[in-house]
Order: C-alpha cells, then sequence, then structure tokens
C-alpha cells in the first residue's frame, strides 16, 4: 500500500504540488496553534508543561499510530464493501496482517502507559483491582476489546490457511472476509467507546462524568460527589443503565465509525483500484457527516469544561487550567474539518457537472483527504492528552 501510494504521489507534479501545500498547510496550523500554546500561555495561565520533552511526542506518536491502524483496517474491510472496490484478497490480506501486528504493537504501549487506572489491566490482578475505582470494570470492558481483537485475528487466520490452500474459491473468500471484518471492525469500535467512557469514570471519580456535570470552571471543580469513607471503591456496571452513559458511548463510537471510514476509504480509494466517483463521495459525505454530528455533540458532552471549547468561548476558558491549550487545539482540528468540507463541496459540483464523465479521478480528492485526516488524527490525540490532564486536575 506505501509504494502504491509513493509511485502515485511522486508521478503526478500536480496532485504532488497539491499535497505538498496542503501538508505544509496543515503542519504550519499545528506548529502555530501548539507554539502559541506552549508560549507565555505557560507561565500566564498556568498550564504546565504537559507539551514538552520527546518522550511526550513519541506518546502521542504511538497513540495515533494506534487509531490510524484502526482506521485504514476498517477502511479495508467496510471502505472495500462499501466502495465496491474489486481488490484481491491477496492485498486485503497482507494490509490486513501489516495493521494487527501495528495495533498489536501500539496497543501493547497503550495497556502499560495509557490505562485508565493506576495499575496495569489484567484479570490476574483481580484482587489487588478491585482496591481501585472502578479497575476490575475497566479491567473487564477492555478484556472484551482483546477478546474481540483476537477473535478478528482468528477470523483472518483461518481465511488466509484456506486461501493458501486453494480450497474455497478466491471469491467466496473475499465476501466472507469483508462481511466477517466489517462486521468484528464496527463490534471493535463499540467496545472502543466503551472502555474510553470507563476510563473517563475512572479518572474522574469521585466526579461525576462530564455529561452528568463534573465539569471544570472557574471556580474549580463542578459536580464533585461526596463520598463517605466507610464505602468501597466502586467496580460495577450500574452506570450502563443510565441513558446518559450510552449517549455518550453512542456518540463516541459514531465519531470514531465516522473517522475511520473517512481516512480508511480515502487510503483504500487512493491504493486500491479504481472506484466510482459517485459512490466515493457517497459514501465520504456519509464519513463526514457523522463526523459533524458526532462531534457537535461531543463538544456539548463531553467536554471537560463548563463551555463548549469553541474559539468564540476562548476569553471564558482561558483562565481554567488548560482551557487555552484546549480550545486552540480544538480550533485547528475545525478549521481543518471546514476545509476537508470545503474540498469536498467542490468535488461534488465538479462531479454534478461533469457526470459520466470518465476523466473526472477520486484520487487527487482521497490523497487530500488522507492527508487532512492524518493530521486532524494527530491532533485528536493532543486534545486527548490535554482532556486527560484535566480530569486528572478534576
Amino acid at each position: 500500500m506505501a509504494s502504491v501510494l509513493t509511485l502515485f504521489l511522486f508521478e503526478r507534479p500536480g496532485v504532488r504540488k497539491g499535497l505538498f501545500k496542503t501538508l505544509l498547510f496543515a503542519g504550519a496550523l499545528t506548529l502555530l496553534v501548539s507554539s502559541d500554546a506552549l508560549g507565555h500561555d505557560v507561565a500566564e495561565h498556568l498550564d504546565p508543561e504537559l507539551l514538552t520533552g520527546w518522550r511526550t511526542w513519541l506518546h502521542l506518536t504511538i497513540q495515533w499510530t494506534h487509531l490510524v491502524a484502526f482506521a485504514l483496517w476498517l477502511g479495508l474491510t467496510a471502505g472495500v464493501l462499501l466502495l465496491g472496490i474489486e481488490s484481491r484478497l491477496d492485498h486485503l490480506l497482507y494490509g490486513s496482517w501489516i495493521l494487527f501486528l501495528v495495533s498489536l504493537a501500539t496497543g501493547t504501549y497503550n495497556m502499560e502507559w495509557s490505562a485508565g487506572i493506576s495499575e496495569i489491566p489484567s484479570l490476574f490482578l483481580h484482587p489487588l483491582l478491585q482496591r481501585i475505582p472502578y479497575g476490575v470494570t475497566y479491567t473487564i470492558v477492555l478484556a472484551a476489546k482483546l477478546g474481540l481483537y483476537g477473535l478478528t485475528v482468528l477470523v483472518a487466520l483461518v481465511i488466509t490457511l484456506l486461501h493458501l490452500q486453494h480450497q474455497v474459491r478466491e471469491e467466496q473468500l473475499r465476501r466472507v472476509f469483508l462481511i466477517s471484518e466489517s462486521t468484528l471492525a464496527f463490534l471493535l469500535a463499540l467496545a472502543t467507546a466503551v472502555v474510553l467512557f470507563y476510563h473517563e469514570v475512572a479518572d474522574l471519580w469521585p466526579t461525576a462524568i462530564h455529561s452528568l456535570g463534573g465539569v471544570s470552571g472557574p471556580d474549580g471543580p463542578r459536580g464533585q460527589t461526596i463520598v463517605g469513607g466507610d464505602l468501597s471503591p466502586p467496580n460495577d456496571f450500574g452506570l450502563l443503565t443510565t441513558g446518559a452513559a450510552w449517549m455518550d458511548i453512542g456518540v463516541g463510537w459514531v465519531h470514531l465509525l465516522g473517522f475511520g471510514l473517512w481516512l480508511g476509504g480515502s487510503a483504500v480509494a487512493l491504493t486500491l483500484g479504481q472506484v466510482s466517483t459517485g459512490r466515493f463521495l457517497l459514501v465520504i459525505w456519509t464519513a463526514l457527516a457523522l463526523q459533524v454530528a458526532s462531534g457537535i455533540s461531543n463538544m456539548v458532552r463531553w467536554t471537560a469544561f463548563y463551555l463548549p471549547p469553541y474559539i468564540w468561548n476562548l476569553s471564558e476558558l482561558t483562565p481554567i487550567r488548560f482551557g487555552k491549550s484546549y480550545t486552540l487545539f480544538m480550533a485547528g482540528k475545525h478549521l481543518l474539518v471546514i476545509v476537508s468540507l470545503t474540498l469536498l463541496i467542490v468535488w461534488t459540483f465538479r462531479y454534478s457537472r461533469n457526470k459520466g464523465a470518465k476523466h473526472l479521478s477520486v484520487r487527487p480528492l482521497a490523497a487530500v483527504s488522507l492527508l487532512l485526516g492524518l493530521s486532524i488524527g494527530y491532533i485528536m490525540m493532543i486534545v486527548l492528552l490535554l482532556h486527560e490532564g484535566v480530569d486528572h486536575a478534576l
């Protein structure tokens, strides 16, 4: 996949020039936002130097790689199915195994260094985890996600062995692979949303989750819950009986799926065979619509502040710890989303005027969308780190 992408970029001067400008714009935007957030803002507004040091950026890069690997795998399964790409089963299996290994390596790192509890989430540490608020709950949810990951790898292994032995027609195996792995990808995204929900619950306890009022304001934390000293740390699934919890989980799930289909769909359209322009535009419009709708909901429900971190609320959020940095990086993400939507509108207009024209390739749009998606994904990793910093402060 990487070799095809490289060949495409270097053989198309016009595309290469456009991509270079887009990448330069995205990089300059990120540097501008980060330099503003990490300059005098740290000294004047008491934001700790959270985004300094190579270890922090290595941590962010590993988490970003984990997100991108999932998005590419979603594109390689559901994206190929939705876009109607007639790629060979060999290519799908090769790509999947590479992404499985990347996910395993980065996921193992996250298990140790980015867990939502103070100990490594292992079922073998059950007695120790019982003393940690939601330690057992978080670990069980994470184990369920790992079980789905294992099932995904097992399905790919069985299909790979059958393909190597030529016992089943390739077209049948390809159909089974795409349908089964797409279903598991959607379930994995849901499991990830549940894990992230309990990550927040464990971080905030005994403060209520953000959607129930546990936010940071000018006068300090809000929604604090008083817990008696005679009560043992909670380790149940009671929150899953509330509508607020499933609303948070559902919005996070849709947001992850939208991003995965957009980034992954752009990647496979760029690298795997011919794609119908109309179908590609429909899938990308659907993915971005999911992103925007769930993103707006997240800005209200999931935000760690008493006001949504929109750029017009910057003056009110600046005195709060991480408020200015968080809002500026979020503004950078929103700007890149607007750029993506603008490009998509222009391309849709061109397609409507030249409907049926064979020369209107989707590859330039897919390439720019891929770069924009990668940039947005990295900014989101920075926002998540700042979000966790606010949670710990609460």
